[in-house]
């Protein structure tokens, strides 16, 4: 199946959501890519054909807490999802995360995050940004914290998911003194180290010391690993068990 990239952030617990300013932003990174809008999400939740005056209603209605963009679809409606009917798809859900992704053959990892990054304030609420490579439909699923089937990633019975083991940790608040994965980028507020327990956050520094590279950027320490390095960076924090995928949800 076709990969894409994704860049996913976790947003600062009680963000305001400024929908003019989430919008334009999210719009910015499509310009960036050169892929039109074509359609987005409505408060009823059906993906619809884009127009500004019916998009602007709901962009400013009051219980709307979220936005989704996607770019023209690649096959008719009724032979695919229509989530996940596209090369290129901004999310961003108030309180929650944003995601960017984008279909890898049209854009690499590196100048995923470099584009996302150069767009006036789309980090500035986030708190815990990672970026991967994976299928489109496990990939967003992964994204918003749950398992979505498909070809690459069939339903496997008494094996928990990486997808769900986060969303359980979120549900049982114990979002704090965990990190998700190690990921090829990895960025973290210095209030979101700090939150960590000591041991693991000393772990992490060793980690982040011993494995790839780090560099400061709009108020975040990002950690770039190289694929050969992934694997034991990742056991490393593993053996604290600090990693909130590999934790099986029913044993947070």
């Amino acid at each position: 199946m076709d990969q894409y990239h994704f860049l996913v952030g976790e947003l600062k617990k009680n963000t305001p959501f400024i929908a003019a300013a989430a919008s334009a932003q999210l719009f910015a990174w499509f310009a960036h890519i050169g892929e039109p809008v074509e359609r987005y999400g409505n408060k009823r939740g059906k993906i619809v054909k884009y127009s500004q005056r019916n998009y602007e209603k709901m962009l400013f209605a009051p219980e709307t807490d979220g936005i989704g963009l996607l770019s023209p679809r690649l096959v008719p409606p009724d032979e695919a999802d229509e989530a996940v009917n596209c090369d290129a798809q901004a999310m961003y859900s108030s309180g929650s995360e944003l995601v960017l992704s984008i279909r890898a053959s049209k854009l690499a990892l590196m100048p995923l995050f470099d584009g996302a990054r150069a767009i006036p304030g789309l980090f500035e609420h986030c708190e815990y940004v990672y970026c991967y490579a994976e299928t489109q439909g496990y990939g967003t699923g992964y994204a918003l914290g749950y398992r979505q089937i498909d070809e690459a990633h069939p339903m496997t019975f008494g094996t928990p998911c990486p997808a769900n083991n986060w969303a359980a940790i979120k549900r049982r608040g114990l979002l704090d003194s965990h990190l998700r994965d190690v990921y090829p980028i990895n960025g973290f507020t210095q209030t979101r180290l700090d939150a960590l327990p000591p041991e693991r956050r000393q772990a992490l520094r060793d980690a982040m010391h011993a494995y790839g590279h780090c560099e400061d950027h709009a108020g975040l320490t990002f950690w770039y690993l190289p694929a050969e390095e992934l694997d034991a960076a990742r056991a490393a924090l593993n053996t604290h068990a600090m990693l909130g995928a590999y934790i099986n949800n029913r044993h947070p």
